[in-house]
């Protein structure tokens, strides 16, 4: 899939693909708070029409605080959400927040050690969502 548009900030870089993906990459150190997270929302909402999956790329060590955690559950749009790591400590990290993510939204999240196994993945995610009558997904 295409690259639509790209977005720049300070602590991340976000690429809008052609198939309702959001691949983020935040920098190295940052701690995502939840302003960022609803910077990135704002982002998405002006971007993509209907539910998406988010492609977290975490080449880079940063943390997420509980209220960017929380931020993220609760927003409805994101249908799924993919998180491709590269250390194995990374992937400890990550799935211990990925715990309190899930408790806290019920999506499905999972970390992959390969990113175009995550793209599947998502891809197979948005593919089960429902349509509505004019053929959406919901």
């Amino acid at each position: 899939m295409d690259i639509v548009k790209e977005y720049k900030f300070g602590y991340c870089t976000v690429q809008q693909r052609d198939d309702n993906i959001l691949a983020f990459e935040i920098q190295d150190g940052i701690e995502v708070d939840a302003a960022m997270v609803d910077e990135l929302i704002h982002v998405a909402d002006t971007a993509i029409r209907g539910p998406f999956g988010i492609l977290s790329n975490r080449i880079h060590s940063y943390s997420l605080s509980f209220a960017a955690m929380d931020a993220l559950a609760h927003y409805d749009r994101m249908s799924a959400l993919a998180i491709v790591v590269h250390h194995s400590r990374t992937r400890m990290l990550v799935e211990t927040q990925n715990y309190f993510i899930s408790a806290l939204s019920k999506k499905p999240i999972k970390v992959f050690l390969d990113t175009d196994a995550a793209i599947r993945w998502l891809h197979e995610r948005l593919h089960e969502l429902p349509t509505d009558t004019s053929g959406n997904r919901q």
